[in-house]
């Protein structure tokens, strides 16, 4: 295993966690005279010089990890079953570089600092930002499901050359299931099954394959059903649940060897989505925030040829089709009148693009372009109930309906001037283009503005780059550097949004029409090592941030129906930058034994303040002691993952309610709901997780599987830095999934 594919979280808790923590496994490990079979999904630590992990993410083609100049992180097959994660973004809870909180239906990890629309998410390489992704915390990325992930990859660092905008703290790539081609004709898939007692979670999948050597077809479903959870000292925490149905289909077709047509489907659907944020401020106990539904697709083609001549060694062709809508409520109680003001959003996505990559001798060369429309609307509906009356109404103040389209160029260059050196130069050229079709009531009455203020047909260019080097001091290690520049083209939520958001009861926005793309430089250098039981890298990094996207204070603003609000438009004021330092460890003891673990440090400034960044974690890490049977037929491990108090917050933090004593009242107040500290830190926490698998029956290809999760054991009361969904996080909880393979 890659040290870039370990573990998350820091450097701070209880310490006698670690030594109770060995003293579980021991207790695990006592009855090994007769062991239970367990999953064997670790057999990957067994032989690791004959492993060669690879990703596509980082240059959009096959490559071997160590001949990435960039910081890259493969969570595999085998981790993903281990952790039995509820959600996309729980998957990577442990991951060196990814802050990601655990709770709910929001799914936005933070990447050296930057979250939301500044980190880019993908579907098997197709994009799922949009020009209506709006910054801070959303759930983009848990819209999928959870039983097509076959695998994740996350760049760390400004990816902008090979995906273009948003791709300032990274990329995440997650990877569908699929078959492959066999020489005979052969069907089989699995069942599995789990059920989680803290939050009554109940996860059910399918999936089914038929391969042969010309065509290979696979598919399967998801159901969720997600309780609330139970956090220690409060019992249920409501309303934090969810429910979803999903599926996916993929179809390959190789008519020739070297050719292959795919056509691929991906759709998940969430309802009853809740939202612990704001949901005591009703006084008759109506959460204020509620999606009643969301759903989500991507239908992709492409055609992939290898070895056409010495000018292409592998040529790409594709096209998608991308869709969403969903629903979401707010509803504001004001006496006996109780005010719903729904939110319909449909958003749909036309793409196309085409790669080749060409290899001579110690020079490869990858370039393509691509294009993609996107048309966004949303329509309000403000629903006003008092008693003995209902009355419906269109109110002001909806975000125009409109398309954004995009054409970009790009040119990846590799080539090994010697033995010891690989060096890599990149660029893309992105032209972005918003136009917007604003009406009368998309404006709020009063509020300083018209509707030829919402009225925008604009274009913005820019040029990124990336030069990478690794030079390999001997054949254990390898010196890394890369500088790569990033930017992030205005959205719709930036320019146009009106109204008062989502996660505050505070501050309103008003439109800011004349904003442009905010800009980065990332550098970073370190060692990385590997030799036959061990695999280690250390790196440092700085992204220097221009042009940032800030608030400023614009008078008040009165929203009919909702009240008077401070109101903030955007300019680009902002700027700063970001350091860190990121530590990944595996190392075999010997055929049975791994320890394994990782730290992230994370720094951000507002050079312009003098004040800290928003959303910079705390120091973070885990540790953790596998041992793997040497059958290979059961496995047992325990992970303490650990966080330092947030010591440094952004002033403007102070107004989310993730900082507050209780996020269900909304923002921190001096009345009803203080901050958490009286100066705004999140407390430090240690958790300690036990995971076990067996494999119960094995006979040929099929086999029967089953994975013990016992989180937070000793039910240890903490809260998440930035989790607007926590008052405290999930307490002990044991999750069980069996897995039938035939």
């Amino acid at each position: 295993m890659h040290p870039t594919s370990l573990k998350r979280p820091s450097l701070a808790g209880k310490s006698c966690h670690a030594a109770i923590a060995a003293c579980l496994l021991c207790a695990t490990l006592a009855p090994a005279q007769n062991p239970s079979p367990a999953t064997g999904s670790l057999a990957e630590e067994v032989e690791l010089p004959t492993v060669t992990v690879t990703a596509e993410t980082a240059l959009r083609t096959t490559e071997d990890l160590r001949n990435i100049p960039q910081s890259v992180t493969v969570v595999d097959k085998e981790t993903l079953e281990r952790r039995q994660a509820r959600t996309p973004v729980e998957m990577l809870q442990e991951e060196p570089g990814v802050w990601a909180v655990s709770v709910a239906a929001q799914g936005s990890p933070i990447l050296r600092g930057q979250i939301g629309n500044r980190v880019l998410y993908l579907w098997d390489g197709i994009r799922i930002n949009n020009g209506a992704l709006f910054g801070g915390p959303n759930g983009f990325f848990n819209q999928f499901p959870v039983g097509a992930v076959d695998h994740m990859e996350v760049i760390r660092g400004a990816g902008a050359v090979q995906y273009g905008s948003d791709a300032i703290g990274g990329v995440i790539n997650i990877f569908s299931k699929r078959a492959d081609f066999t020489d005979t004709v052969q069907t089989g898939g699995e069942l599995y099954g789990r059920y989680g007692t803290n939050d009554r979670e109940n996860t059910e999948t399918f999936d089914f394959h038929v391969t042969g050597p010309t065509m290979a077809f696979s598919a399967g479903l998801t159901h969720q059903d997600v309780d609330d959870y139970r956090g220690p000292g409060e019992g249920r925490l409501s309303p934090t649940g969810f429910e979803a149905l999903g599926g996916y289909a993929n179809l390959a077709f190789r008519p020739a060897e070297g050719h292959t047509f795919r056509l691929s489907w991906i759709h998940n659907e969430r309802e009853d989505v809740d939202s612990y944020v704001q949901s005591k401020l009703n006084a008759n106990g109506v959460p204020r925030l509620f999606s009643p539904t969301e759903r989500r697709g991507i239908v992709k083609f492409d055609y992939t040829a290898e070895d056409l001549g010495s000018w292409s060694q592998e040529l790409k062709v594709y096209g998608y089709y991308q869709y969403y809508d969903g629903v979401r409520d707010r509803r504001v109680q004001s006496g006996s009148t109780m005010t719903t003001t729904r939110t319909d959003t449909e958003q749909d996505v036309l793409g196309a693009g085409i790669q080749n990559a060409a290899q001579w001798g110690r020079t490869r060369l990858i370039y393509g372009m691509d294009y993609r429309r996107e048309d966004l609307g949303s329509t309000l509906t403000q629903t006003t109930r008092r008693p003995g009356s209902t009355t419906v109404a269109e109110p002001f103040g909806n975000t125009p309906d409109g398309n954004y389209d995009v054409f970009d160029a790009f040119t990846t260059l590799e080539f090994r001037p010697t033995d010891a050196l690989l060096l890599s130069v990149g660029a893309r050229f992105e032209n972005s283009h918003l136009d917007s079709g604003p009406v009368a009531r998309d404006v709020i009455p009063d509020a300083g503005y018209d509707v030829d203020d919402l009225r925008v047909d604009k274009s913005w260019q820019s040029v990124t780059w990336n030069i990478g080097a690794i030079y390999s001091l001997n054949k254990e290690w390898d010196l890394v550097a890369n500088i790569g520049s990033g930017f992030r083209a205005p959205t719709y939520s930036d320019l146009l949004s009106a109204g008062p958001p989502v996660f505050s009861s505070r501050v309103a926005s008003l439109p800011s029409p004349d904003l442009d793309p905010e800009k980065s430089i990332s550098y970073e250098v370190g060692p990385r090592f590997h030799s036959q039981r061990t695999s280690a890298s250390l790196v440092g990094y700085w992204t220097q941030l221009y042009d940032l996207v800030a608030t400023e204070t614009s008078g008040t603003v009165v929203i009919p129906g909702q009240g008077t609000f401070e109101a903030q438009r955007k300019s680009n004021n902002g700027e700063g930058y970001v350091a860190g330092v990121e530590f990944a460890l595996t190392y075999d003891l010997d055929d049975n034994w791994t320890l394994f673990g990782n730290a992230t440090y994370t720094y951000g400034e507002d050079t312009n303040a003098n004040a800290p960044l928003r959303f910079m974690p705390p120091l973070y890490g885990v540790v953790g002691l596998r041992y793997t049977a040497p059958s290979r037929r059961w496995w047992v491990e325990v992970v303490e993952v650990l966080a330092d108090r947030l010591r440094r917050h952004a002033p403007t933090d102070e107004q989310d309610a993730g900082f507050s004593t209780d996020p269900a009242y909304g923002s921190p107040n001096s009345s009803n709901n203080p901050p958490l500290r009286d100066d705004y830190e999140i407390p430090g926490w240690a958790v300690t997780n036990v995971r076990t698998g067996f494999n119960i029956w094995q006979r040929d290809n099929r086999s029967f599987d089953v994975t013990v999760d016992f989180n937070n054991v000793f039910d240890t009361r903490y809260r998440e830095a930035y989790s607007q969904q926590q008052k405290v996080a999930p307490g002990f909880g044991v999750v069980v999934g069996a897995r039938l393979t035939f």
